[in-house]
């Protein structure tokens, strides 16, 4: 029998922020083919991972899928029961097992170990299995509540509008109360990162970190990221943001940072710190962070306000739980620039092009205008808002004949002229 449910639609999951939990999805896998048996499926299973000694029988599973963004079928809902035993506990966090029908190749590839909590299911799901995508999902709930603890939504395209919340089940499937909310304490698996068929029981999804911060991944088969139901694949606590590298340099307005992370995960931001030969650290900015990510991002802020002399700059990262920890400590030293120059252009004589530098040390309108002897305009080189620093432009004289030419720099309550001469 199927039955349509929908999900009112509240806004974009992704962008929504989680509270830190103890109890989270931390590993599955489904549709994994068993070629050699002829077997659509053969390592499924679904690993919850809470502290130890958890009554787990204050929780369900319920599955559901979906056939389009908009309709969902619920097709299974099973209590759990048993406690969090302290076999393999990492943390003080320990292993719960759900298993199917379709479990039967763990025992020969990744045996769960004696002691965790197995649960076998016994209703549709334990005959048919965890539905594949796209539009799938895992919903733990607590049955006292009917608070949503951690949803799993697996395949769902990037551009597909989350649904916030399902409906109770009017079909007696679901045996508490809905609706069961899904704008927070959710993770979302996109197309690109799914299982597949017909791949040895090495390629379950799991989570890097803890909670619903943790960031999805698909396993690989190597160690320390193959499928391994009741076993530890990472460290339980939070994994700290990966940064690779933090570096300073001056610019026209400023001393420019700069900072890439490879990985994040529950990252709620940077905070500049700044401080000088004389002085205390302080913050200067905040920069948000991406949360959790799985790929390499950039960030970048310019302090135009530094003191003159040695900098010393750090970022403080910050967890959403209010966690934090610090970068290395890089040093620059910033000379301010006091006046206005225009530089004798090099090389001079010269044929064809040559170079004109200047420097200012206040932001404003800047002109620099190349006029040949009578006073005719040849070429501006610039004209516009410029911040303070030093510029360097090239001056090409490929068309012109040979003879002295005058440029002009205009800034402010600035105006200087200097000779060149182009030889042909």
């Amino acid at each position: 029998m199927k039955k349509s449910f929908y999900f009112f639609i509240l806004f974009i999951l992704v962008s929504s922020i989680a509270f830190p939990q103890d109890i989270w999805i931390n590993e599955f896998s489904y549709d994994c083919a068993d070629s050699i048996a002829g077997s659509s499926d053969g390592d499924e299973f679904v690993e919850i991972v809470a502290p130890v000694g958890t009554d787990m029988s204050n929780f369900a599973l319920i599955f559901f899928r979906g056939t389009d963004p908009d309709v969902y079928d619920i097709y299974g809902y099973t209590e759990l029961s048993g406690n969090i035993s302290s076999i393999n506990s990492n943390n003080g966090y320990g292993f719960y097992v759900f298993t199917t029908d379709l479990s039967h190749r763990l025992s020969k590839y990744t045996p769960i170990p004696s002691g965790i909590q197995i649960l076998p299911a016994t209703d549709n799901v334990g005959s048919s299995g965890i539905e594949n995508g796209p539009y799938g999902g895992i919903i733990l709930v607590d049955k006292n509540t009917s608070q949503t603890v951690h949803a799993v939504l697996y395949e769902f395209d990037s551009s597909t509008e989350i649904p916030s919340e399902i409906s109770n089940d009017p079909d007696g499937i679901l045996k508490i109360e809905g609706p069961f909310s899904l704008q927070k304490n959710t993770s979302i698996i996109p197309f690109n990162l799914a299982d597949f068929p017909n791949s040895t029981p090495n390629r379950g999804l799991i989570m890097v970190g803890n909670g619903t911060y943790g960031l999805w991944t698909m396993t690989t088969g190597l160690n320390g990221s193959i499928n391994t139901p009741g076993n530890i694949n990472y460290s339980q606590g939070s994994l700290p943001v990966e940064l690779s590298s933090f570096t300073a340099s001056v610019v026209e307005s400023g001393i420019k940072l700069n900072w890439k992370t490879e990985t994040e995960v529950n990252n709620f931001g940077f905070e500049i710190e700044r401080k000088t030969a004389t002085s205390d650290w302080t913050k200067i900015n905040f920069v948000n962070g991406y949360g959790n990510s799985n790929s390499p991002k950039d960030y970048s802020y310019t302090d135009i306000s530094p003191k003159p002399g040695k900098c010393f700059y750090r970022l403080k990262q910050i967890d959403n739980d209010g966690k934090f920890d610090y970068s290395n400590t890089i040093e620059i030293t910033f000379n301010k620039i006091s006046n206005y120059t225009l530089n004798q252009n090099y090389p001079n004589p010269f044929n064809p092009s040559t170079k004109i530098n200047f420097t200012i040390p206040e932001a404003g309108n800047v002109k620099l205008i190349v006029y040949n002897l009578l006073g005719q305009e040849i070429v501006t080189l610039v004209n516009g808002y410029k911040e303070a620093g030093d510029y360097s432009f090239t001056f090409n004289a490929k068309n012109l004949n040979s003879g002295i030419y005058i440029y002009k720099l205009e800034a402010s309550n600035f105006t200087q002229t200097r000779k060149m001469t182009l030889v042909k």
